[in-house]
């Protein structure tokens, strides 16, 4: 049974690092962006896209609020289960560059595909801040012990198909 759910959260990680193709990440100087899920039923493109966020100069968790409260934009879903709140959102003291963000036990639910998009959505919305370079989540004040890793990063999502984008 544990060698399933490694299998499946390998597999998850590998379906959203094949399926990011899409648009990347606008340049801060034009604001900040939050990241969502496409509508369920799409077959290509991207998993993840970015909608505006309308907050000026927003901190870690001002902006995870943001993201949390959902997509303004019809063309994108939230990945988080409703109720998720945020609990805390600091930055690691032993290690520079690193946010600690523990959420509402409903996060807890997510689990496989489901788990991999919401963790991206959040890495990838506040690794746009000045010196976030990874983002550790737990929920409830509990690691999800069927993450392949604890602390995620924003390299780690493929945002661009290069591929797809050669055989146009």
């Amino acid at each position: 049974m544990r060698k399933q759910r490694w299998l499946t959260a390998l597999l998850a990680v590998a379906l959203l690092l094949a399926a990011c193709g899409g648009k990347e990440a606008e340049n801060l100087e034009d604001g900040c962006v939050l990241w969502f899920c496409t509508p369920a039923g799409e077959n290509h493109g991207p998993a993840l896209i970015s909608q505006p966020c309308t907050l000026e100069n927003p901190g870690p968790e001002e902006l995870l609020t943001a993201l949390l409260a959902g997509p303004a934009s019809e063309e994108s879903l939230s990945p988080f289960p409703r109720g998720v709140t945020v609990r805390q959102c600091i930055p690691d003291e032993e290690r520079p560059g690193v946010l600690l963000v523990d959420l509402s036990e409903q996060y807890g639910a997510l689990a496989d595909v489901s788990l991999t998009l919401a963790d991206y959505s959040i890495v990838l919305t506040l690794s746009q801040l000045e010196g976030v370079e990874g983002v550790e989540i737990t929920a409830g004040g509990h690691r999800v012990s069927y993450r392949s890793h604890q602390l995620l990063n924003a390299q780690e999502a493929v945002l661009r198909d290069e591929l797809a984008d050669t055989a146009s």
